[in-house]
């Protein structure tokens, strides 16, 4: 019986196993197809009340791709690769990365998973420049998530292409140990 291990990928359509090469496309395939693909749908559907949605189908990515970089085998550790995660999204962000770091672990990533909803101190707008404002001193979040979702998917296009390349050894076996790992499975 096959199942289903991508959007556009079966089990039994890799009956030799797999290559790291196909690991990584089926690895991608999943991350578009099931998550920043999903949440890009719904904005140019113009779903309305959306935005803690989309916080709900991306917030993972920051933890999930912090692992992946860093080849993270084992359990724990959740908020530092969640920061991890974050500076790979955005390695250029001005600010204490440490204080907005933890307003969004707590605030959003922890909110949404333990509670169902964010955190009393973030405001979600779309009129905002960029994906997230943070104001330290009242330890206060502004998200777009619309805007999120585009910077991530940005972000995830160029990690795609980092995998993809043979001449980055250590990232690709990084991401093999916890792809490795994570799918326990004989494909």
């Amino acid at each position: 019986m096959s199942f289903a291990i991508s959007p556009h990928h079966a089990a039994d359509d890799f009956p030799d196993g797999l290559t790291l090469d196909d690991k990584i496309e089926i690895f991608l395939d999943r991350i578009d197809g099931w998550q920043l693909g999903v949440a890009r749908q719904m904005i140019e559907a113009g779903i309305t009340h959306r935005a803690v949605a989309l916080l709900h189908i991306v917030t993972s990515y920051f933890e999930m791709i912090g692992k992946y970089s860093e080849g993270f085998v084992g359990e724990g550790r959740s908020k530092d690769h969640f920061n991890i995660g974050l500076r790979l999204v955005f390695p250029n962000m001005p600010g204490e990365r440490g204080a907005l770091g933890e307003a969004l672990y707590k605030n959003v990533r922890s909110g949404l998973y333990h509670v169902g909803m964010t955190g009393s101190r973030v405001i979600l707008s779309q009129d905002l420049p960029g994906s997230i404002g943070f104001n330290e001193e009242h330890n206060m979040l502004m998200i777009s998530s619309d805007q999120l979702v585009a910077d991530l998917i940005i972000r995830f296009e160029a990690f795609a292409a980092q995998l993809r390349e043979p001449a980055n050894i250590a990232l690709r076996a990084n991401f093999e140990a916890r792809f490795d790992a994570d799918n326990q499975l004989e494909l």
